[in-house]
């Protein structure tokens, strides 16, 4: 028998969707997907938690919301705590059961392992939990597991690409769930090709190669996605041509308020234009679209050696010669303006 399991198009799907869909179909069950963020889908989401949870949290539930309306027989929603030894995820993944039980959803039974790498980097307990509904034979779970990972791994392994020199270079910041739902982050790629830039994702750069670069770091990052984006900061600043950093994170994120101060520091200390981008369910795409003009405008603006005295970080950074009528050099005389 053929069982239906739903996994949200939200969060956790968007890093890890090749493992788990390839994990439970080799087990034997079939996977249904929630269908495309959407508004619908987003409206149902606000009603389900309180005012104060993120967008992407808010947007989990609203595809749940629509997995129930599957005839599903279980709910993949695992508790998240951690994939990586002294690294941790979103403190709302831990909770999400928690909070799912406690809503008025009426939703299936849940498939709800608990997965902590930093207690333990045994996935025998986890797995089994998984395939309790299918299987107990330890042969077909670990089977299915090495299948999963290798197909993780394959997936992971295509997004790496060679970093070119282009006309305009921005690196899109964010978790992975806000930069790949292009309905949350209201189309900001589509927008930034149109104006002629190519687009660079954390997950373009080898993980072996961000590791490396976290060294330079004085202190460990204690955070997944964040260890992610900061190694991703300085590979990019270590390649040529003109460029520019474009922060995606929701409002409330309490992992993001710590990132984006140390993010900020290094993109300023090596005078790289950035734009911060806050997301909840009342941003537009008319203000959006009008920041990332301004934004792409002042970078190409920059460049030319007339008109460097533009910045959009909040620094002066024109000549003395120039501005103030004497010699001197440009570090001599930039000051912050806030």
């Amino acid at each position: 028998m053929n069982w239906k399991i739903g996994l949200p198009r939200a969060l956790f799907y968007h890093t890890y969707f090749p493992l788990w869909t390839t994990f439970f179909e080799a087990l034997g069950g079939q996977v249904i997907v929630s269908p495309p963020t959407n508004k619908i889908i987003l409206d149902e989401g606000i009603q389900s938690v309180v005012a104060e949870t993120c967008l992407p949290v808010k947007i989990f539930f609203g595809h749940v919301q629509a997995l129930c309306q599957k005839n599903l027989d279980y709910l993949f929603v695992p508790r998240l705590i951690s994939v990586e030894k002294k690294a941790y995820i979103c403190p709302k993944f831990m909770g999400l059961p928690d909070m799912l039980e406690a809503s008025k959803i009426k939703h299936p039974p849940l498939i709800k392992p608990v997965i902590n790498q930093v207690k333990t980097n045994q996935v025998n307990s986890f797995l089994c939990d998984c395939a309790a509904p299918f299987t107990t034979k330890w042969s077909k779970i670990k089977k299915a597991w090495q299948k999963a990972m290798q197909e993780q791994r394959d997936y992971e392994q295509k997004l790496v690409k060679e970093i070119k020199t282009t006309d305009l270079n921005i690196l899109i910041l964010g978790h992975d769930y806000n930069l790949h739902d292009h309905y949350l982050n209201l189309g900001l790629w589509e927008k930034l090709r149109r104006l002629g830039c190519t687009i660079i994702l954390p997950s373009h750069f080898p993980q072996r190669e961000r590791e490396t670069h976290l060294q330079k770091f004085p202190k460990l990052v204690f955070w997944t996605y964040g260890k992610t984006q900061l190694g991703a900061v300085y590979s990019f600043m270590e390649q040529p041509g003109l460029k520019g950093v474009i922060n995606l994170t929701s409002f409330g994120c309490g992992i993001d308020s710590f990132m984006d101060s140390l993010i900020i520091r290094r993109l300023i200390e090596r005078q790289i234009p950035y734009l911060n981008v806050i997301l909840d369910e009342h941003s537009g795409k008319a203000g959006l679209f009008t920041r990332l003009e301004a934004f792409v405008d002042i970078i190409r603006w920059r460049s030319d050696n007339h008109q460097d005295y533009i910045s959009s970080y909040g620094y002066n950074v024109g000549t003395c010669q120039r501005d103030a009528g004497t010699s001197g050099s440009r570090g001599d005389c930039a000051a912050p303006l806030y």
